[in-house]
């Protein structure tokens, strides 16, 4: 009787053993056909149609937008002439970022400037600088 239950044990646990290795076999296979679908999309992205010279650019726009953003913190909100000046500054860059990259990079760049800023002043003067970028959607720089 002991080895009718051990037996029985055995076939059992090789009959789970089989599934286990059925289910496997499945996701093995599920997997392959992933790769296989990502592989054959990767190897259709053509690089040469990359656009490096877009990117430099975009990198630099960045950069004038952040000096922008700089010089409001710092400007003298007191003096008329100052505060045309940076608002055309961050007019200017703003929309040459935007021109760059998108109005959404842009946008998402100058959130994290405006969080940081405490000013509600210098706030406003760059409110007012993305505004007419806006209006003039052009890049003059």
């Amino acid at each position: 009787m002991k080895k009718m239950i051990v037996s029985a044990a055995i076939v059992f646990a090789l009959a789970g053993c089989e599934e286990a290795n059925e289910a496997i076999d499945k996701a093995q296979e599920a997997a392959n056909s992933a790769v296989d679908s990502i592989q054959d999309k990767v190897d259709s992205v053509d690089l040469s149609e990359l656009n490096l010279d877009s990117l430099e650019n975009a990198t630099a726009y960045a950069k004038e937008f952040t000096e922008s953003m700089e010089e409001a913190l710092t400007a003298d909100l007191t003096n008329a002439d100052v505060v045309a000046d940076v608002q055309e500054k961050v007019a200017n860059s703003y929309a040459c970022l935007v021109d760059a990259t998108s109005e959404s990079t842009a946008e998402k760049l100058l959130n994290k400037f405006m969080s940081a800023i405490g000013s509600e002043d210098t706030q406003s003067l760059i409110e007012k600088g993305v505004e007419k970028a806006k209006a003039a959607k052009e890049c003059v720089m």
